[in-house]
């Protein structure tokens, strides 16, 4: 019987948590980030089939027009004004997180534990917690993006509640007052004032928005009391970002902001089979992660008694399978040639408690 193979991870669903101990979290910084890629602008279709396929030590370079200050009059004449406008190239680093896990198939006989059972709840366990690298590696960049300057905060609140911008932390300070229906057109308007108009998303800590969704719950739509119904933001949670000592913590992202994409080096692209040894790319989405990984297959002849206490001729003369799971991916971004003048459409958000 074989363990490991390609359809155990297309056929793979993280439901079953009977006996296992590891504890389930939730990873919305990865799916902002994946639902955001959908909505990017700024990168030509010709870039994003190099990033899926070039190499680590390439650059895919993206061409970007930099912020011009043009030259106006209000007198006309033949001197023509130049406005050459100044042109860049940008580009992404890209990021991997790899684990896997190995099995002796023998060993399962005359075992209490089944085998399939063992397999897919260590998959699980696997696939968790590269999730939970891959979530910080976005929250490093979400803080690397956050924008360092926002103006119009106290205009904007309009007294209910306040809003400050902490330049010292580069932080959207939301008073607890301010923590209302109202907060969420609030920063819309913000953003707008900022000239950075569109759609926008939030990434917050654990119970960020709990008397809010229980608003929303209770009187719903179609009902005299639909006051909440029609929050303007999606809302994603993390229990990687901690509230700390505050009521929450997180990102306000615009649409397309920030996102995610994965890349495949040949031989996974290419299916390569050698003497037991098989590389792919898994035809589904992972749990967890939320991307097809590349998956490396390997079997190998070997010795697994000192694996076994209780003595066991089946592992004297056997075999092992192992796969390794490795998710390469891109996080990109809009261009900001000065984040420390220039107003980014990435702001770090805090709700306070006085």
């Amino acid at each position: 019987m074989s363990y490991l193979d390609l359809t155990v991870l297309n056929d793979f669903q993280a439901t079953t948590t009977l006996t296992n101990e590891k504890f389930i979290a939730r990873y919305g910084m990865i799916q902002q980030a994946k639902d955001n890629m959908a909505k990017q602008n700024y990168i030509p279709p010709s870039v994003i089939d190099q990033l899926r396929t070039i190499t680590g030590n390439r650059a895919a370079q993206i061409p970007v027009i930099k912020d011009q200050t043009v030259v106006t009059s209000t007198t006309p004449s033949f001197t023509i004004p130049a406005n050459l406008a100044e042109t860049d190239l940008y580009s992404f680093t890209p990021y991997d997180v790899f684990s896997g896990f190995r099995i002796y198939p023998s060993t399962f006989e005359d075992n209490m534990e089944d085998g399939v059972f063992y397999r897919n709840e260590v998959l699980k366990n696997v696939l968790q917690a590269m999730a939970v690298v891959k979530d910080d590696i976005i929250e490093t960049q979400l803080e690397a993006r956050k924008t360092q300057t926002l103006s119009y905060t106290t205009q904007i609140s309009q007294g209910d509640g306040t809003f400050t911008f902490n330049a010292g932390t580069d932080t959207l300070e939301i008073s607890k007052a301010a923590q209302k229906d109202t907060m969420f057109y609030n920063l819309r308007e913000l953003m707008q004032a900022n000239q950075l108009p569109g759609e926008y998303s939030m990434v917050l800590s654990p119970a960020a928005l709990a008397t809010n969704e229980a608003e929303l719950l209770k009187f719903g739509a179609n009902n005299s009391e639909n006051k909440a119904w029609d929050r303007p933001f999606n809302a994603y949670y993390s229990d990687q970002i901690s509230p700390s000592t505050d009521v929450f913590r997180g990102f306000l992202v615009r649409d397309g902001a920030l996102g995610i994409m994965s890349n495949y080096p040949w031989d996974f692209r290419n299916k390569t089979t050698l003497a037991g040894k098989e590389w792919d790319i898994t035809d589904v989405e992972m749990p967890f992660i939320m991307s097809r990984p590349n998956v490396f297959i390997n079997k190998e002849a070997t010795d697994a008694t000192a694996l076994v206490s209780s003595g066991n001729s089946n592992a004297i003369m056997t075999h092992f399978e192992e796969i390794a799971i490795w998710d390469r991916f891109y996080v990109v971004y809009r261009y900001n040639s000065d984040l420390t003048t220039r107003q980014n459409d990435i702001v770090k958000i805090k709700g306070l408690t006085t």
